[in-house]
């Protein structure tokens, strides 16, 4: 079998998403059942004994049961993963673009504010200038004329300085506004982060725990091989065990996928009020 070195970014999810659902080896649960050779020779074992032979039969039908739970399990773990992982991605997105177009508005305000009143601005910054000079000159009559020039454009001069500066202050309360914004709702975010830490942690536990189950399988083929009903029994009810183990730590991945969800559905909601 070709063994690939690299993956392309769009087939990665989907191998993750097979390592999901395939937690235990398809080869495994493929061949985890009875066949009719081997139902014949578990009724034969079992014949004398019709309390056990029922009993195996009921638990025979909880292990395949099991097993059909486990898979819908990984599915709906699975999906709900992959939809958590959009939702988180697009959320992450739409943070960092915040009022992102009423600030480029504002900025826009001030650069057309300040292009507008630097003319008047200018003038009067070298007017004072003037000023300045005639006075070291001691050129009364100059200075005069000068500060009444001035004078005349003063009040101008306060409007212009006015507008840009409210502007200026316009901009920088919803550049204060976003970023309270965003630090609110990635502190929403944050709190899925120890949730995913313990869903590494149940994998984990629940990995080690499915590696057991192929050779306990293996276990009770053989105890049918040897014909002994209660071995078969005892192999089989361990075998069982161990699947209701690993549901259980299933069960707690899927819980913790759905506490994200709601998570990140608070993150949405404050998203769309910020």
């Amino acid at each position: 079998m070709k063994t690939f070195k690299c993956f392309t970014p769009a087939v990665l999810p989907f191998i993750f998403a097979l390592s999901l659902t395939l937690s235990i080896p398809a080869d495994a649960a493929a061949s985890m059942q009875w066949s009719a050779s081997q139902q014949a020779a578990v009724d034969h074992a079992s014949a004398s004994d019709a309390a056990l032979r029922s009993k195996l039969g009921s638990l025979y039908s909880t292990f395949t049961s099991l097993q059909s739970q486990l898979q819908q399990a990984d599915q709906s773990i699975s999906s709900l993963h992959y939809k958590n992982e959009d939702a988180q991605s697009s959320l992450t997105k739409q943070i960092k673009v915040i009022d992102a177009d009423k600030i480029a508005k504002l900025e826009q305000a001030v650069k057309q504010a300040k292009d507008k009143y630097k003319p008047l601005l200018s003038m009067y910054t070298a007017l004072n200038q003037q000023i300045t000079t005639a006075n070291k000159l001691k050129n009364k009559q100059l200075t005069s004329v000068l500060k009444a020039q001035a004078d005349t454009m003063k009040i101008a001069v306060q409007i212009a300085k006015a507008d840009i500066k409210n502007k200026e202050q316009a901009l920088a309360s919803a550049k204060t506004k976003k970023t309270a914004s965003q630090k609110k709702i990635r502190a929403i975010l944050a709190g899925a982060d120890p949730l995913r830490i313990k869903i590494k942690a149940e994998k984990s536990t629940a990995t080690i725990l499915n590696k057991n189950v192929s050779p306990m399988w293996k276990g009770v083929t053989q105890s049918i091989k040897v014909g002994d009903a209660k071995k078969i029994n005892n192999d089989l009810n361990t075998l069982v065990s161990q699947l209701r183990q690993i549901q259980s730590q299933k069960q707690k991945i899927l819980t913790l996928e759905n506490q994200i969800s709601t998570i990140l559905q608070n993150a949405k909601t404050q998203l769309a009020s910020a």
